[in-house]
């Protein structure tokens, strides 16, 4: 650690898991079909951060889209010859399944150095990391060193679906140099990550009719079974490479940044054991790392297959089901992915030319990529080499429609997606569980990375209020 670095303020961990406690009492789960969902928990979650900027001295406001959760917009203008840093995090949970959580999901318990609770890590651990950084200039009696900006939500578990609405009235007043979105993952407690793409996203759900109801097998012996019909079909999809067109848009890694995800991978192994394969081979190149993987191996998965009811009899279906998840790389179009995949399957033979129907289930979602060479993400990485033992990229599988929709608004606002949550955190499982260490880490990560933003000089505004 370099010694401008040691002369910088370090975060106050015991009152930070003080302040995680009692958000993560706030039983705030934004999906309106869950037992939980209450406006009142959200507002009041929304309060309880939009109270703690205000303390750090932020101006506060809390803005309403069409009747969503409270978002809540903050900003702090230290100077117009400063960068802007815009920071993200949602202090909406996923729902709970009480029976299989050892202890009350909304009473924070600390167990062997993790602290276990709804949103503890995803993403009640990301408001604290933010909330504790910007405290421990405060109590060091120090400037920020940049101009922060805020924006809160309450619905991304529940697909932000008021967060492009919400960009388009608020986009002017929420400009920025950089975007921190504080919600990404990191390899292991130990390495310090950032997020360098995501995959995107398309469902196209496909049946196949036979009967006008369910036969018994025996005597309806030569009726054509709409189950073998639907299995030979996406059978059909085991090699998405095959498929023409698919990769039509599809944009190979730089060799920079394939050389980072080779040293940043995990091995196949740990995968696997992290995924908990019980068996057989992981798909792709077993040649190529796993996180390039991640990035650039066509993946075409059957997220679910429907013929009858678990032990339901005897029978031949009348039809057969299933949803088909394409997740497209970086690049690529997801509309037009599917559009591909259904062209192809409408182009294969049917056993016993059975009738097939197919539907995109809804728009795609598309992928993201960061690029870690921009001036911010370096100083991100620089920043978490010294809080770290080590410091890596890492890919996401699944999608953030999210990033897309700032990337949209904001097209020259570099984005950065560090985080709070390991892979044993549990995010959206029971028994969710923040570190101590890397939630530590993590928030002194984050007044190292502003200290750096501060040293670059400013040559034109992007500081315009909010309020």
């Amino acid at each position: 650690m370099s010694a401008i670095s040691q002369a910088l303020p370090r975060i106050q961990l015991a009152h930070a898991v003080e302040q995680l406690g009692q958000l993560v009492a706030i039983p705030s789960v934004s999906n309106p079909n869950s037992p939980d969902y209450n406006m009142t928990h959200l507002e009041n979650a929304a309060d309880f951060v939009g109270s703690k900027l205000q303390k750090l001295g932020f101006k506060v406001r809390f803005e309403r889209i069409e009747g969503s959760a409270p978002f809540v917009l903050a900003e702090k203008v230290v100077s117009a010859a400063k960068k802007t840093i815009l920071l993200y995090a949602h202090y909406d949970v996923q729902p709970v399944d009480r029976e299989k959580w050892i202890g009350d999901p909304f009473v924070m318990t600390e167990r062997d150095g993790r602290l276990y609770g709804r949103g503890a890590s995803d993403d009640k651990g990301g408001i604290i990391a933010i909330l504790a950084a910007l405290e421990a200039y405060q109590n060091a009696n120090m400037e920020l060193p940049v101009n922060v900006k805020i924006l809160f939500e309450g619905e991304e578990e529940y697909g932000s679906t008021h967060m492009n609405a919400l960009l388009k009235q608020e986009g002017e007043r929420l400009k920025a140099d950089a975007l921190v979105v504080m919600d990404g993952g990191n390899r292991d407690v130990h390495s310090g990550t950032l997020t360098s793409s995501t995959r995107g996203l398309a469902n196209i759900h496909l049946q196949v009719n036979a009967l006008q109801k369910p036969v018994h097998s025996g005597v309806g012996c030569l009726v054509p079974d709409p189950a073998l019909a639907l299995a030979r079909l996406v059978g059909s999809l085991s090699d998405p490479k095959s498929i023409p067109g698919f990769l039509d848009d599809f944009e190979s890694l730089k060799p920079a940044e394939r050389e980072l995800l080779s040293q940043s991978s995990q091995t196949a192994a740990s995968y696997a054991q992290e995924m908990g394969v019980t068996g057989g081979e992981l798909r792709g190149d077993s040649n190529v790392s796993i996180y390039e993987r991640i990035v650039e191996e066509p993946s075409i998965s059957l997220v679910n297959m429907n013929a009858g009811q678990p032990n339901g009899g005897n029978s031949i279906q009348d039809s057969a089901s299933c949803t088909i998840g394409i997740r497209v790389a970086p690049g690529q179009d997801p509309d037009r992915v599917a559009d591909v995949v259904m062209k192809y399957l409408k182009s294969q033979p049917v056993l016993y030319n059975l009738p097939i129907e197919m539907n995109l289930v809804k728009k795609g979602s598309w992928a993201w990529k960061a690029d870690l060479s921009k001036p911010f993400s370096n100083l991100y990485l620089k920043a978490l080499a010294e809080n770290f033992k080590n410091v890596c990229a890492m890919p996401c599988g699944g999608a953030l429609p999210l990033l897309r929709e700032f990337q949209g608004h904001f097209p020259t606002m570099e984005m950065v997606v560090p985080a709070v949550e390991d892979p044993a955190s549990a995010a959206h499982s029971h028994n969710e569980s923040q570190d101590l260490n890397l939630l530590e880490n993590a928030a002194n990560s984050l007044v190292a990375f502003l200290y750096k933003a501060g040293q670059i000089s400013c040559s034109k505004c992007c500081c315009k209020k909010i309020l």
